[in-house]
């Protein structure tokens, strides 16, 4: 299942994160500092306590008094509370670091710590006075290790072990106030961003989807109004003129088509005059023709004759043609909608048709089954059927044609197909076959046609909610014409279900 996230809260989420991320590693690389910071601080007390060691060795204590060097670190651990022990280590004869006085009675004569010893044997010969750092972290201690220097010469080291647990406290007391700031902080980034966002972006976009929704559904008069000098503002200047400019064309095209649908009536109009015009001189030529033809004996007249009855003929047939496809045109023609055994009817209308087909040598297999009903005008079904079997004999040799019709059910469909092994046609004149007085040129030289039996036929299948088109492979391989008819579920006395 796919979840839409919106760009406010994609932006939203990407935000938090990169925020908390420098808001809270900016508090941690504060922490860490203050954590140097207080390490150092220590440090600092340790040497400076040193330098007055060392000072007031240089200044007369002696050594070699052990009660006076332990009531001094004693009364230096009492000054400060923080320093949880202290000692003093010195060489022996042997070379051996060991404790001289401590504040802790029991290390007294023990050997050093070990780092005490690394402390020493770094720093020996060196002037230079620093210290070693060793922190327990389940106990807030620091142990500062320094050098005992009388008169330049280095003779031992001094261990300090301070408590840091008030210190902690002040820095967890910093934690979690830092913490509680970077939130506020964090809250304040986000809330200002988030307000930004939708009035910089988020409502600009959501302006534009609503102005291309209304516009979609043919509002033109919609203004997005939007007031900021950037894209967004720029996307808004051009769908607004966009708008404009559909509302222009949109205008002048029903201008048009106003103009045009005036033309076509007016066109159909005079095409309906002019046919009943011209139908009616027709008739007595139509009539009397063919008798003067008939007892004429003079071979050359009689010839003559009867190209005029031929083209008179023709003009006949065009002028039925023409104002049969007006009369399609019309919205108030009606047609005798019923309930069709389709396999039935076309066997009805090939037997009609059955002379004309043997005089052509035109070979016809109707294979559409039984169960097929369909809604249709029975008398517009035989002049569909008529009309493609007359294109199918006008261009197919004569002796050799053959036709097949059959059909298929597609849903609420049928689907009936007539094929033939014909001339074939071009993708061109597949795409204007239907046109209204469309004539391939071949198609000229070869037939006498009006150009409008496909049109007809086109006007009649869209009459019925249908469709209709053609397919060929091209020229000298046949074509294929198919056309859709409404399925019915009625028949003759009782009701069909397939």
């Amino acid at each position: 299942m796919k979840i839409n996230i919106s760009l406010s809260l994609k932006l939203t989420l990407i935000v938090v994160s990169i925020s908390a991320i420098v808001v809270f590693s900016l508090s941690f690389l504060y922490l860490d500092s203050q954590d140097t910071y207080f390490f150092d601080d220590y440090v600092e007390r340790g040497v400076a306590l040193t330098k007055s060691l060392n000072a007031g060795i240089d200044a007369g204590i002696d050594l070699e008094d052990n009660e006076t060097i332990q009531k001094y670190i004693e009364n230096i651990n009492n000054t400060y509370p923080e320093i949880l022990m202290m000692s003093i280590n010195l060489l022996d004869e042997g070379n051996n670091l060991k404790v001289f006085v401590s504040t802790d009675n029991q290390s007294i004569g023990e050997n050093a710590s070990f780092v005490n010893k690394v402390a020493l044997d770094h720093y020996f010969n060196n002037t230079y006075v620093d210290a070693s750092v060793v922190t327990d972290e389940d106990a807030p201690k620091i142990t500062v290790i320094t050098l005992v220097n009388v008169s330049g010469q280095i003779i031992g080291t001094y261990t300090m072990l301070f408590s840091m647990e008030k210190t902690y406290a002040n820095l967890n007391t910093q934690r979690n106030f830092l913490f509680l700031i970077s939130a506020m902080s964090l809250f304040a980034l986000v809330f200002s961003f988030l307000y930004l966002l939708r009035r910089i972006i988020v409502k600009p976009i959501t302006t534009l989807r609503d102005g291309t929704i209304l516009i979609g559904k043919g509002d033109l008069d919609v203004k997005i109004d939007i007031n900021s000098n950037d894209e967004l503002g720029d996307l808004a200047s051009s769908f607004n003129q966009m708008t404009s400019d559909l509302k222009t064309s949109r205008s002048k095209i029903q201008r048009y088509s106003k103009t045009l649908e005036n033309l076509v009536k007016q066109k159909d109009e005079f095409i309906g005059q002019l046919g009943h015009d011209l139908k009616n001189p027709l008739q007595p030529l139509v009539g009397l023709l063919p008798i003067i033809e008939e007892q004429e004996k003079d071979p050359k007249l009689k010839e003559h004759l009867h190209l005029i009855v031929h083209n008179v003929e023709y003009m006949r047939d065009l002028i039925f043609e023409t104002l049969e496809l007006a009369r399609l045109r019309s919205s108030n023609i009606k047609f005798n909608i019923e309930p069709t055994n389709l396999k039935s009817e076309i066997d009805k209308i090939l037997e009609r048709q059955s002379l004309y087909l043997k005089e052509n040598g035109m070979d016809v297999d109707n294979r559409i089954s039984d169960g097929f009903f369909v809604e249709t005008d029975k008398l517009r079904l035989a002049e569909l059927i008529n009309n493609f079997i007359s294109n199918a004999v006008k261009y197919t040799q004569k002796g050799s044609g053959k036709i097949i019709i059959d059909a298929k059910k597609e849903k609420e469909f049928v689907t009936i197909s007539i094929q033939d092994n014909g001339i074939g046609m071009t993708k061109e004149q597949q795409n204007r076959i239907f046109d209204e007085f469309y004539m391939a040129d071949e198609s000229r030289r070869r037939v006498d046609s009006s150009g409008l039996g496909l049109a007809i036929c086109k006007r009649i299948v869209e009459k019925h909610g249908g469709k209709i088109w053609v397919k060929s492979d091209g020229k000298e391989k046949g074509s294929t014409f198919y056309f859709t008819l409404r399925v019915s579920d009625m028949k003759k006395g009782g009701v069909q279900n397939g």
